[in-house]
C-alpha cells in the first residue's frame, strides 16, 4: 500500500474548496463577495475571483495591514511628502475604479518617481458594493500628507486604500527613518 503524506491530501483538497467557494453571483451576498480582511503575516495582497451580475470579473483584495509607518515605508516603492493638485481622470485596478490625481511633490524620501508633478491613483478598496471609495479617497485632500505609493502596470497607486496616504502637517515629525 502506498503511503501519502497529510500535505498532499489537504493543499489539492483545500484548493478545492476554495474553488468552489470563490464564486458569488452577486456583489451583494453569496460566498466570495465579502469584504477584503486583513492579512497580517502577509506582505503582499491576496484576492479572490468572483462574478458580478451583469458585469465582468472583479477582485475582493485581502489587504496587507501594517503595524507601523515604518512597516509602510519599508514596503512601498516610493514614499514622499506632497499635496493633490486636483484630481487627472481615472484608471482601473483589480477590477475596480481608481481615482488619478496630480500630486506637487515637496520631498521624496524613498524610491524616484521623476520629477516634477506626479500622478498617482488612490488604490480602491473593493467588493464595496459599487461605491468606489466609501470613507472618501484619501488623496481627495488639498492638505500635505506622506504618500506611500507603488508601481502597478506602469502607473503609481498609494500602497492600500486605508494605508497609502497619512497626514503630514508642518512641523510633524517624520513617522519613520
Amino acid at each position: 500500500m502506498k503511503r501519502v503524506k497529510l500535505w498532499q491530501f489537504i493543499v489539492p483538497c483545500l484548493l478545492i474548496t476554495m474553488l468552489l467557494t470563490s464564486c458569488g453571483d452577486n456583489v451583494t451576498g453569496g460566498p466570495g463577495t465579502a469584504e477584503p480582511t486583513p492579512n497580517p503575516t502577509s506582505s503582499t495582497t491576496g484576492y479572490v475571483s468572483s462574478r458580478v451580475t451583469g458585469g465582468g470579473p472583479f477582485a475582493c483584495v485581502d489587504w496587507v495591514r501594517f503595524a507601523t509607518p515604518q512597516d509602510q515605508y519599508d514596503n512601498a516603492g516610493v514614499v514622499l511628502i506632497g499635496r493633490s493638485v486636483g484630481p487627472a481622470g481615472e484608471t482601473s485596478i483589480y477590477g475596480s475604479k481608481a481615482t488619478t490625481h496630480v500630486v506637487e511633490v515637496e520631498q521624496v524620501f524613498k524610491g524616484n518617481p521623476g520629477g516634477g508633478n506626479l500622478r498617482i491613483s488612490s488604490m480602491p478598496p473593493t467588493c464595496t458594493g459599487g461605491e468606489t471609495y466609501p470613507d472618501g479617497d484619501p488623496l481627495d485632500t488639498a492638505e500635505r500628507v506622506i504618500i506611500f505609493a507603488t508601481k502597478q502596470g506602469g502607473e503609481w497607486f498609494t500602497h492600500t486604500p486605508a494605508q497609502g496616504v497619512l497626514p503630514f502637517p508642518h512641523g510633524a515629525e517624520i513617522p519613520f527613518h
